[in-house]
């Protein structure tokens, strides 16, 4: 079994429907986050045991993504110190990672000293399609996806074969199709019902139209649409997805579980 649990999903910053992107995917003894966004930390801990965590994989380093590590880094170092596990992030961004420590350290605590590095072993995806990652019973790989910042789309294959994609944030892209390959759940997002070009392919975002067009495309059973602007976008973005995906469409709703 290949479970996804959806802890936020908003585009930027938390709301009453829940945090920031972050999602949870049940690996063989625990879980492993994706992304980081505000919010996170607390969504977990509201349903989850700290000592589950398996690793943490951020997909690119735009806040929505990726403000909640330093939350994670603070608890994961005090009061106690936690064991290390990995933390994946895409290639080229380690300076822009430990940056955070740059801002956020606590020199007179000696476990505090550079929270994201002390708490993690960190590693680079390259996103290359092709290198495989092993994490507690999960194959994972990345792949390029278009954003105005290095970019992740990511393919998690369990031990039996089952396969769950995430788009990352991007635009339209043929290695995001790869990425979502007959996946039997692809979480996508759909930040726009309509937009501009430089929204698309200038900056990297998807509507939720070509979201269903991808998915399509990938042939994907199952998908899992995120990242709206705004909740109130939800039924609308399905329709639209609609129009190009005739496979099962869900919203990722904080606090949904799909298998």
């Amino acid at each position: 079994m290949l479970q996804l649990e959806i802890l936020g999903s908003n585009a930027t910053a938390p709301t009453k429907e829940g945090a920031a992107s972050s999602y949870l995917v049940r690996s063989r003894t625990g879980v492993v986050l994706v992304d980081a966004g505000p919010g996170s930390l607390l969504a977990y801990c509201a349903r989850h045991d700290l000592a589950e965590l398996r690793a943490i994989v951020v997909t690119h380093l735009h806040a929505d993504h990726s403000l909640d590590l330093m939350a994670w880094a603070y608890r994961w170092t005090f009061p106690e110190v936690l064991p290390r596990i990995p933390l994946f992030f895409p290639e080229g961004e380690r300076g822009r990672l430990e940056a955070f420590d740059a801002v956020f350290a606590i020199p007179t605590l000696p476990t505090m000293n550079s929270p994201i590095t002390q708490s993690w072993d960190l590693h680079e995806l390259p996103r290359d399609g092709t290198t495989v990652h092993e994490i507690d019973g999960l194959r994972l790989r990345s792949f390029a996806a278009h954003h105005s910042v290095p970019s992740a789309a990511l393919r998690f294959t369990s031990p039996s074969g089952r396969v769950l994609a995430f788009s990352s944030d991007t635009g339209y892209c043929a290695p995001v199709v790869e990425a979502a390959r007959d996946a039997d759940v692809f979480v996508c997002e759909a930040t726009y019902l309509e937009a501009d070009e430089q929204a698309l392919r200038g900056h990297g975002h998807l509507t939720a139209r070509l979201a269903g067009g991808l998915a399509a495309e990938a042939g994907s059973e199952h998908l899992v649409m995120s990242h709206f602007s705004s909740p109130t976008m939800w039924d609308e973005g399905v329709r639209h997805a609609r129009e190009a995906f005739d496979g099962r469409i869900s919203v990722a709703v904080p606090g949904s579980v799909f298998d």
